[in-house]
């Protein structure tokens, strides 16, 4: 089974010591492993966790071989009970999967290249990779495109290759630079160090090889209209985006019976590579062939699917599934009213006459790519009595595209399509079984390697990384593609004029107004611009993203203003005929919330045609979306205090109070509209509360919402969460993923997040300071989440804060360590309002109990309910606990089972238990093995002590 041998190497490695690991680490370096050239050995970065070990040696060696490694080494470690364990682990995989094939003297090398490093996140809900050190950038820069940043370095070598490449994003190659000064070419890679996508020729079997390779030859002689009509400046070369696949639609899921935590392990869904789209369903086995790929504005969509067909060309995607790949933009495609499907297929086809019926003799062999279906104004799901039954007929484009999407037409073939979250609902009835990816934007460690992308000279980026990174707000909100891009593009310009470096902005709203700021030419255009935002609405309440010179004149821009604007990169020009558009549709977007916020009397005079009213946004988003549209979201942020100081100085305008007052009284009815309670939905609502900053509206809007559950998937949606939640006195407990205790009965309201993907240390950071600000928070349960040691110390930081109130903290089954449990104890012990705290199932050993016993026992400590069940502990750390009873006469309840205490342990606890001082009222603890002496003197104790009661869990 794919990346299975991975798997269980990377919880084998996470279960060893630290100390054990840096000595596994060592050994490495003295390994010869079969088939691979002597002196070759996996460099390591220190501190490396056992994730990260065990993808970097499958990455080198490939799954079998880094198996086999790993057994030698921990066999001359004599770790021969974990040896064994894993022995038997591989025997098992080797059972189950003909392409594991167990032999430790005879390594499988002719093992396929399967994606792995998805399963390992997934197993370990842990967060990704480590990426390379600064130093190691500039080289990476030149790694062909699919590679990732957990590599071994020596990659220029061409007789390290790597067969089995740990991709966890969708990697794509063959990405265009972006539109920068001075770009450095990109060097030939040597063919060991290419990571394929899909097989090669000579392993693929398809027979429409030469087919292919003169369509390929043909695009490259003569690019097609589509191709070329991109917007690459956005992003660079390559790069890694979190691909979600889920079994619906987010907030479209259906009740599922029985537990109600068994219903949200269904819906998680897992991360999938780009060539996995198309792929088996790992239950059922069936491939889709429509697969929607969604997500937020800005998140990296429009990209991937252009890639995708890029890829394809180039024969590194999905060779062997399809011979033809047709991308449309629909945006062009709605300037078009009628069309056939064979008039279709030749507006993509590069060479001078299309072989239509050689092309749809195979339909299975075809893949459709509808990007931005949402963008314009159709409504596909109308046309089902018109749709078309022939490949000849023509029909208007909407209603062709809806064929295609009701399977009318070609029902063989594949379509991959793009589109907002918030625009699927229309689309969900014309759908035929589709495949939903949600597309999540950037890795932390790919968020990082764009930076190094974009700027070419490494100083650079070195420096505008770290000015970012000292922003916790902007580094997250960078997690989005286009966000980085603006970000990259206001620090380029920056440096260009000799400026000192700095980006404040908090917000969206705010870094674009940063870059309208730092773009503008000196002389002022503010009445321009103002014609550039009544465009950008018309367009907005038109469906209309497209617009000819006529349309621009019509709103007051000339030739000169239009130069300006391209130079300024709002607006862009179409390659083959006299339209433009704006950069992104977020631009637009933008504008049109300027036009909304500003929409006086004088604007409406010269532009009639501008609604410029924030009573239509419900009639264009519908109630639903509403605070989903990107439009809503930029009209928050430019209601708050720097918002409106900075438009003002950019369009050269004044808000008038009363116009202002207005706007917020409009923004208060909306947000009133929503229920009292935070629904599964509700994150659209905090993102346009969180671009609004305004500490007065926040306290308002959030005074009613009490407990729910949220899915959060991505840095952003937490810090916004976070954000929010801090304005809001009733939510009294905050659980992450209900890896704990499940039943709700008689605990305070509070708000359970989902997180299908993994928790980061920024996202732990972000968690932790809600600790810090609400006073009102009383319960944390993070059980069944791994925390990393430096997460450990950031929760140990809020519970010291002074204005942090917890009384329960529950820490099941999270990975603790008794490393871990050294610095949570001086962070408990700090607390003055802790009366609870749960670390039951940790492996925190005896040396973890006694820094705890050492902390817990000291006086001032509140502490009543201590559980540890399973943590390995012996009768070694009974002598701390029997101590820590004996001075801590606040504890009333102590949870030991499922640990091996002995009798010797058990007599120790005795003498605590006996002290004057000691308050204990329950000791839960296992009693089956215990000797008739030591069984006896419990019941002695309980005689002498009868508000004592020591029982176990059956």
């Amino acid at each position: 089974m794919a990346g299975e041998a991975q798997r269980q190497l990377a919880w084998y490695l996470e279960e060893m010591k630290k100390e054990e690991l840096k000595e596994f680490q060592l050994r490495l370096s003295d390994q010869k492993p079969c088939g691979h050239p002597p002196g070759e050995a996996l460099t390591q970065p220190e501190n490396a966790g056992g994730v990260e070990v065990a993808s970097r040696l499958v990455a080198q060696y490939g799954e079998q071989q880094a198996w086999d490694l790993a057994l030698r080494t921990w066999e001359q470690m004599g770790l021969s009970r974990l040896c064994a364990q894993a022995r038997l682990e591989a025997a098992l995989m080797s059972a189950q999967s003909p392409s594991f094939l167990y032999s430790p003297s005879a390594p499988n090398l002719q093992s396929p290249s399967w994606p792995t490093s998805t399963e390992v996140l997934k197993f370990c809900n842990s967060e990704p990779l480590v990426p390379l050190h600064d130093s190691e950038k500039r080289d990476l820069r030149h790694l062909p495109s699919g590679t990732s940043g957990s590599i071994q370095k020596d990659y220029e070598s061409p007789s390290k290759g790597l067969p089995n490449a740990p991709v966890s994003t969708a990697v794509l190659s063959g990405w265009e630079p972006p539109i920068l000064p001075n770009p450095e070419p990109r060097k030939q890679e040597t063919p060991g160090t290419v990571w394929p996508l899909a097989e090669t020729p000579e392993t693929s079997g398809n027979s429409c090889t030469g087919i292919r390779e003169r369509y390929q030859n043909q695009r490259r002689e003569r690019p097609c209209p589509t191709q070329s009509w991109k917007n690459e400046d956005l992003h660079p070369k390559f790069m890694q985006l979190l691909l979600l696949h889920r079994s619906h639609l987010r907030g479209h899921e259906p009740l599922v019976r029985g537990s109600w935590h068994h219903g949200v392990i269904e819906e998680r869904g897992h991360l999938i590579e780009v060539r996995d789209l198309f792929g088996p369903d790992p239950g059922t086995r069936d491939k889709p062939h429509t697969v929607i790929l969604y997500g937020d504005a800005g998140i990296g969509k429009s990209t991937l699917a252009r890639q995708v067909r890029r890829a394809w060309e180039e024969g590194q995607l999905y060779r062997d599934h399809f011979q033809h790949v047709f991308y449309f933009s629909c945006r062009e495609l709605a300037q078009s009213k009628v069309m056939s499907l064979a008039e279709l297929l030749t507006k993509d086809w590069a060479g001078p006459v299309a072989p239509i019926g050689q092309i749809l003799s195979e339909p299975e062999q075809l893949l459709f790519i509808l990007n931005d279906l949402d963008e314009p104004n159709w409504i596909l799901e109308e046309q089902r009595a018109e749709l078309c039954l022939h490949w000849s007929q023509r029909q208007p484009v909407h209603t062709l595209l809806g064929s295609l999407l009701e399977k009318t037409v070609l029902p063989e073939a594949s379509l991959l399509i793009t589109a907002r979250t918030t625009a699927l609902q229309k689309f969900i009835p014309s759908l035929k079984q589709p495949r939903w990816v949600e597309v999540l934007g950037f890795s932390e460690s790919s968020r990082k390697e764009y930076f190094y992308k974009y700027f070419t000279d490494e100083s650079q980026a070195v420096r505008a990384f770290s000015l970012v990174a000292s922003n916790q707000a902007l580094l997250t909100m960078c997690l989005v593609p286009s966000v980085s891009w603006l970000v990259c593009t206001c620090l380029q310009w920056q440096m260009e004029s000799g400026e000192e470096l700095s980006l404040t902005s908090q917000t969206t709203t705010a870094l674009y107004l940063c870059y309208l700021s730092q773009a503008l030419p000196d002389q002022p255009l503010g009445p321009q611009l103002r014609g550039l935002c009544s465009l950008a609405a018309e367009g907005t309440w038109q469906g209309k993203t497209l617009f000819s010179p006529g349309d621009l004149r019509k709103h007051g821009l000339d030739g000169a203003i239009i130069s300006t604007l391209l130079k300024m990169r709002v607006l862009q020009k179409h390659p083959t005929s006299l339209s433009y558009s704006f950069m992104h549709l977020c631009f637009q977007e933008f504008f049109a919330a300027v036009s909304c916020a500003l929409g006086d009397k004088e604007e409406k005079g010269r532009y009639p045609n501008s609604p410029g009213s924030v009573e239509k946004l419900p009639e264009v988003y519908g109630r639903r979306d509403l605070f989903g549209a990107p439009i809503v979201r930029f009209l928050f942020g430019l209601l708050s205090e720097p918002g409106v100081r900075a438009m003002e100085s950019v369009f050269s305008c004044t808000l008038p109070p009363e116009r202002k007052g207005d706007l917020l009284s409009w923004a208060k009815s909306e947000v009133q509209r929503e229920r009292s309670s935070l629904q599964p939905d509700s994150l659209q609502l905090l993102h346009c509360l969180y671009e609004i900053q305004d500490e007065q509206f926040l306290m308002q809007a959030m005074a009613h919402f009490q407990g729910s559950r949220m899915c959060v998937q991505t840095g952003v949606e937490l810090l916004v969460f976070t954000f929010c939640i801090k304005f809001c006195c009733h939510v009294k407990r905050l659980q992450l993923n209900e890896g704990g205790q499940r039943g709700q009965a008689g605990r305070p309201p509070g708000v359970v997040l989902l997180s299908w993907v993994p928790v980061t240390d920024v996202c732990w950071q972000a968690l932790f300071s809600v600790l810090q600000v609400t006073g009102g928070l009383k319960e944390l349960d993070l059980s069944g989440n791994l925390l990393r040691h430096s997460a450990v110390q950031g929760l140990c930081e809020a519970l010291r804060c002074p204005s942090c109130h917890l009384e329960t903290l529950r820490l099941a089954n999270c990975g603790l360590t008794a490393e871990g449990c050294k610095d949570l104890a001086s962070g408990l012990s700090a607390s003055q309002t802790l009366t609870e705290l749960e670390l039951s199932f940790n492996m925190l050993l005896d040396a973890g109990a006694a820094h705890l016993c050492q902390r817990l026992g000291q006086p001032g400590c509140g502490l009543r309910r201590l559980l540890l069940v399973s943590c390995s502990l012996t009768s070694g750390c009974c002598q701390d606990l029997a101590s820590m009873l004996s001075a801590g006469p606040s504890l009333t309840e102590l949870d030991l089972q499922q640990n091996d205490l002995d009798d010797l342990g058990v007599r120790l606890l005795c003498e605590g238990l006996r002290h004057p001082t000691c308050r204990l009222t329950l000791l839960w603890l296992d009693q089956t093995q215990l000797s008739e002496e030591v069984t006896e003197m419990l019941r002695a104790l309980k005689e002498e002590k009868p508000q004592l009661l020591i029982s176990r869990r059956r």
